[in-house]
């Protein structure tokens, strides 16, 4: 061995994963950002993701201690399918926070509303908390623009996605600067919670039967897509369906008012279509039953 290399000292590879703090990685000297040796250089998420991050941060008004929480919450699923780098998705923080967010809205609602009823705080929290209001606040804020997603989501981001990109930032938040601010962003994003509860709109099923009754001879079917939130305070979300066609969603703290705020939807939905455009586009349209 020549008297060069016994003279160098190998120094050791980091036993912990890469962070923005490490000095090297993978035995290799570092330099801003980047890893270099063997004619290879590594550049880390962190250093190619800082425009994405910086305009993140600016958005949400929160500067992270820990910005690879951040990075995860603005990486959704099918990234980490075609992008061997990425090393975490969202979905754990987005558990994270749709916990937070319901305690930061029923806080603000109790605070707010002191004398008010539990099925009113209730029905009024899942107003604002709904899968469309998260997603319209994605939208209106710019924040779905900078989600990092594969290619099977090129031609948009579904209403659902762009809500969970909404809780999972703030649950990156919640554990990067706790519940003040979690309190802040909440209130950043969607603004305070309705002062009071929307009226569904009353027989909306009722009506929206008897008009597709009258039109094609069928009559809707109602699904609940799915349960969200806590045990004792759940958010279901129903879709009312006519064979293949989905013709509007609602959500609401039990079923019933799931299913007729669907109804409403729908009808609102409907409500400027002809009938003999109605009739075009769901007269081929088969029920669950006559498919089989």
């Amino acid at each position: 061995m020549g008297a060069g290399r016994a003279g160098r000292r190998r120094r050791p590879r980091p036993a912990r994963g890469l962070s923005d703090g490490d000095d090297e990685a993978r035995g290799l000297p570092r330099r801003g950002g980047l890893w270099q040796g063997g004619g290879v250089t590594i550049v880390d998420e962190l250093t190619l993701e800082a425009k994405r991050l910086a305009a993140a941060e600016q958005l949400l008004g929160h500067a992270f201690a820990d910005r690879h929480r951040l990075l995860s919450a603005l990486t959704h699923r099918s990234f980490l399918n075609e992008h061997a780098s990425a090393v975490a998705h969202n979905e754990v923080l987005e558990l994270l926070g749709d916990s937070v967010l319901s305690l930061v809205v029923t806080e603000a609602l109790v605070r707010a509303s002191p004398g008010a009823g539990e099925g009113e705080l209730t029905v009024r929290r899942a107003a604002h908390v709904s899968t469309a209001n998260l997603a319209r606040a994605a939208a209106a804020s710019g924040l779905v623009a900078l989600l990092r997603t594969g290619r099977s989501l090129a031609r948009g981001v579904p209403e659902n996605v762009a809500a969970d990109v909404v809780e999972a930032v703030l649950g990156a938040c919640y554990e990067d600067g706790g519940l003040p601010a979690a309190r802040a962003l909440v209130e950043r994003l969607l603004g305070p919670p309705p002062a009071e509860a929307e009226p569904v709109r009353a027989h909306a099923k009722k009506d929206l039967q008897e008009r597709l009754q009258a039109l094609v001879g069928r009559a809707p079917t109602y699904v609940v897509a799915h349960k969200d939130g806590p045990r004792h305070a759940p958010t279901y979300t129903a879709d009312v369906v006519l064979g293949d066609h989905v013709l509007g969603r609602g959500e609401g703290p039990n079923k019933r008012v799931a299913t007729e705020t669907a109804a409403a939807a729908a009808l609102a939905a409907l409500a400027d279509v002809d009938d003999a455009a109605l009739v075009a586009w769901l007269g081929a349209a088969t029920t669950p039953k006559e498919r089989r």
